[in-house]
């Protein structure tokens, strides 16, 4: 599996010097009104407010910092549109019981009450009908890439099914409970096998509703009796994933994780897409005037798109699509690469764009802070760039789409940026 990364440290300290550098370049005070303060009679500003067609590149890329990484799992049938299943590991089960601190243990051989919890966002629930959650045993000793759609999919086959179960409308709140085989789950525990748990969601309708992952802090709960005597607390085990053997983080985060059997359709050509399954971002970076990026005040700057109406699941619910400020620097080429290298949100402190995803029309965002970090360093030094990210992304399969700057002119995106000269205010 392969991943890029940017140290955490290197990333706070360009992030710190660029605030610092923001803070000390930008202390002009502008006084827009039609006149001037009383030591500068003879002095005014003009604000002159300009239309672009500046974009260098745009393109779509795929979103997410790896797989596992998302803070809730999509389980989801929605017949040919969506198919979206959760994969639990348990890669280590407790072989023996211990009753106190020196106590060496004992072989289990009695196990009862084998319960899996799961966490669940019930907001994101709608459907009012019955629905189904089935277990099945996807382990697969001989899988090359244990994680992958096409390596799992397959094992969910009526063979490997250990147990279904089925909540009434009303009863998927906040967790609910599985009761899974004491003698499968005891039979795995003895031969010092792996647990690995594939969930499939069904009902008579389409359904979808979203289990907590352990990046959310709240991750499902495997526990099981392992003694008679009632005094000896059930024994509660977290997901965890002794794969890939050669890196501790992916296989920490791949303790549960979701496979897209059935993703969201390919965009048309020419389309900037943001959302959907598996998760896409939009990269877009900017030719931008020095005279407007290094010689003037910018005073407000807005990315101006064309969205396209889109087939996506709930068409008509909004989505919330948020801007970034792009950090990486001139050695990182690939946009897809650069689209994972991000100021966090409160760095330029924008409010995402909201827009269903089914509908079509001019949308604005605004993007003028990124002006503060682009006049302090050179394009060279710091490209002109943004990426618009779902902030659903890959728990979500609405995806947006949003003409590209292959389009027609009219619909293609532009820049419309309001500027001053950069001009000494005060006495002359």
């Amino acid at each position: 599996m392969k991943r890029w990364s940017i140290s955490r440290v290197g990333a706070a300290v360009a992030v710190a010097t660029m605030i610092a550098l923001v803070a000390t370049a930008c202390t002009e005070k502008l006084d827009s009104s039609a006149g001037c303060p009383l030591t500068c009679v003879d002095q005014s500003v003009q604000i002159t407010t300009v239309t672009l067609d500046a974009v260098k590149i745009d393109s779509t890329v795929l979103g997410g910092l790896g797989k596992g990484t998302e803070p809730e799992m999509l389980l989801a049938s929605r017949g040919d549109t969506l198919d979206t299943r959760v994969i639990i590991r348990f890669d280590t089960l407790p072989s023996r019981t211990v009753t106190s601190a020196t106590d060496t243990g004992v072989p289990i051989n009695y196990a009862d009450s084998a319960i899996l919890r799961l966490y669940v966002d019930s907001a994101a629930f709608k459907v009012g009908v019955p629905v189904t959650v089935s277990v099945y045993d996807v382990d697969d000793t001989s899988a090359v890439d244990d994680t992958s759609a096409a390596a799992v999919a397959p094992l969910f086959t009526p063979a490997r099914l250990i147990t279904s179960t089925q909540f009434a409308p009303g009863t998927l709140v906040d967790s609910i409970r599985i009761q899974l085989p004491t003698a499968f789950v005891l039979a795995k525990a003895q031969a010092r096998a792996r647990l690995r748990l594939g969930l499939q969601v069904s009902a008579s309708k389409s359904v979808e509703f979203r289990v907590l992952s352990g990046e959310s802090g709240f991750s499902s709960r495997l526990s099981m009796r392992v003694s008679k005597d009632t005094s000896v607390h059930p024994v509660v085990m977290p997901p965890y994933s002794l794969t890939p053997v050669n890196n501790v983080s992916i296989a920490q985060s791949v303790a549960d994780f979701t496979i897209v059997v059935k993703g969201t359709p390919p965009p048309p050509p020419g389309t900037l897409t943001v959302g959907g399954l598996p998760g896409t971002r939009a990269y877009l970076s900017f030719n931008i005037p020095p005279s407007i990026s290094d010689s003037s005040l910018v005073l407000a700057a807005t990315l101006v798109l064309t969205q396209q109406a889109s087939a996506s699941p709930d068409p008509t619910d909004s989505m919330a699509i948020q801007p970034y400020l792009v950090l990486a620097g001139p050695g990182v080429v690939d946009p897809s690469k650069a689209a994972q290298i991000v100021a966090p949100v409160s760095v330029l402190g924008l409010s995402p764009l909201r827009t269903p995803p089914g509908t079509s029309g001019v949308r604005e965002v605004q993007i003028g802070p990124a002006f503060k970090y682009w006049a302090v360093q050179t394009a060279a030094q710091l490209p002109r760039a943004i990426v618009l990210q779902s902030l659903q992304e890959d728990f979500s399969a609405q995806q947006a789409f949003f003409y590209s700057s292959s389009a027609d002119p009219t619909l293609r995106p532009k820049l419309r940026i309001s500027y001053t000269p950069r001009a000494r205010i005060g006495v002359p």
